[in-house]
């Protein structure tokens, strides 16, 4: 571990702005060297993917699953809204517990860290990708962002589907 000196108006700023984008100093300076000044336009999501604690996740389920707790925890109301009207949700209101705990065991349902959200982890991955696309988009994240995740969670590159500009 190195040390840098800084004046205490600069280190003011960075804690702000790591602050504002939920990050640390650190993953804030990182993304200043590593990405230039464009990762730092208020795009918080696109900072905690190239951040250190996203990169050091191994695991594509932890990544998924870190992902999702992420969009749920910044954008609550929205990611709530979202899942609220995916239409598989439905289906599972008239269950009793004991279906419920049943389907959750056949789709390998993990729970979505600090969330009353399942996330299915059986389907395959352009339906994943499919799917964070959806929720990305749906929350207002830029294409850059999206396209970003979609990498980083190693879903492959993008199909020939380009957003309509103007449609959310």
């Amino acid at each position: 571990m190195k040390t840098v000196e800084l004046s205490d108006e600069t280190y003011t700023a960075l804690q702000r702005l790591a602050a504002t984008n939920n990050l640390t100093v650190d993953a804030v300076l990182t993304a200043l060297i590593q990405e230039g000044h464009r990762r730092l336009d208020g795009d918080s999501l696109l900072l905690f993917l190239t951040g250190a604690e996203f990169r050091a996740l191994i695991d594509p389920v932890e990544r998924y699953l870190t992902l999702l707790a992420w969009c749920a925890r910044n954008q609550a109301s929205d990611f709530a809204d979202f899942i609220s009207h995916q239409e598989s949700g439905h289906r599972y209101l008239m269950l009793s517990r004991e279906e419920v705990q049943e389907i959750r065991a056949h789709n390998h349902a993990r729970q979505i860290d600090g969330t009353q959200f399942w996330a299915v982890m059986t389907i395959d991955p352009e339906s994943k990708r499919r799917f964070v696309r959806r929720l990305l988009e749906f929350i207002g994240c830029r294409d850059e962002t999206v396209t970003e995740a979609c990498r980083a969670l190693g879903l492959g590159a993008e199909s020939e589907h380009r957003r309509l500009r103007g449609v959310a």
